[in-house]
């Protein structure tokens, strides 16, 4: 029987081609690998930044997209979007790309209320008839307004207010949060009337004394504006034993002597005294003519008495006189006479009131 020789050659030859086909693939290069890829923070607020950190292997170039650009195998960068922005990042090698992202949410600046940085009136206090400047400062407003009247105005602005009783103005700004409010107030006072006569070079006596019961002094004078009575002031001093106890009255009186409206004032010891104020608080309306101012203490005591000064000089109030009353009765108004000069004295009536 015929043998069967093997060929060994053959089989090497095999055995070498499929060790060359396995070596060959594993050699092959593999994807690279995007070990990482992160935002800190991953939300954020517009204006603020954000870091993005990656790590890639096994790669021949790093890119990021949104401007970003090629970058190192491991880095870090500070990103400012605007606005929710997703980043891509790439890794790429002979073998291909491999891709990864990561978004950095942007939340918009929280709306803040309007600011009121100064809301002013000058000046604050005026005499009917005058004016007053407001003038403003706001920001972060998208209006602004103004009350009794005025209406919508600049965030920046001044305006000239002629008010006629004393007002508080109101200025409202807005925007998207809500409305913030400042106020200011011009305080109006009424036009007034004063009639005066302030010179002093004489002096009589109200009150008791030796010879008289009880002395009344007393003042006519011109109204020319209608108004309502504010005050009557008188000069008086005391060197007697003046008591602090005593009620000194003033009538005011129309062109007939009738009594309009009385007020009151304490009397003072000795050594004191000056401008006497009667305050009649507008209780009294009056129009052009002529009125009196009647005073003397109520009830005195004897050689009880105080010094009411005027002028010698009759010409120094042109329009009135002065009157006293003598006959013990002041508060009735046949005992009252005109004499020869002025008292010291101011009147003052308001306007409006």
């Amino acid at each position: 029987m015929k043998k069967r020789r093997i060929n060994y050659f053959k089989y090497f030859i095999l055995f070498f081609a499929i060790a060359v086909l396995v070596f060959i693939a594993g050699c092959k290069e593999t994807s690279p690998i995007i070990n990482s890829f992160s935002a800190n923070p991953s939300t954020i607020t517009v204006g603020e930044s954000s870091t993005l950190s990656w790590s890639v292997t096994d790669a021949t170039s790093v890119t990021i997209d949104n401007g970003i650009g090629s970058v190192a195998l491991t880095g870090t960068t500070a990103v400012n979007p605007i606005t929710t922005t997703t980043y891509t990042l790439t890794a790429t090698n002979t073998a291909g790309s491999v891709t990864g992202s990561i978004t950095v949410t942007v939340n918009p600046v929280a709306p803040t209320s309007p600011i009121i940085n100064s809301f002013l009136a000058d000046p604050l206090t005026i005499t009917e008839g005058e004016s007053s400047a407001l003038s403003w400062s706001v920001t972060d407003a998208t209006t602004v307004t103004i009350d009794n009247g005025i209406g919508s105005v600049a965030l920046i602005s001044t305006t000239t207010v002629s008010p006629t009783t004393t007002t508080t103005y109101t200025l409202t700004a807005t925007n998207t949060s809500g409305s913030v409010t400042a106020t200011t107030t011009i305080t109006v006072n009424p036009a007034t009337l004063e009639i005066t006569q302030t010179e002093g070079t004489s002096s009589a006596r109200l009150g008791a004394s030796l010879t008289y019961v009880n002395i009344g002094q007393g003042q006519s004078f011109q109204v020319t504006e209608a108004g309502f009575f504010d005050q009557f002031q008188i000069y008086l001093t005391s060197i007697s034993s003046s008591d602090s106890g005593d009620i000194i009255v003033c009538n005011l009186r129309d062109a007939s002597g009738n009594v309009l409206q009385s007020a009151y004032n304490s009397g003072f010891t000795a050594g004191n005294g000056g401008w006497q104020t009667f305050n009649f608080n507008l209780g009294t309306s009056v129009t052009p003519g002529t009125y009196y101012c009647t005073c003397y203490v109520n009830n005195p005591i004897e050689d009880h008495y105080y010094s009411c000064h005027g002028n010698s000089d009759g010409a120094s109030y042109p329009e009135g006189t002065r009157y006293d009353s003598r006959g013990g009765n002041p508060e009735v108004w046949s005992t009252w006479n005109p004499y020869s000069w002025d008292l010291k004295f101011k009147v003052i009536i308001k306007i409006s009131p």
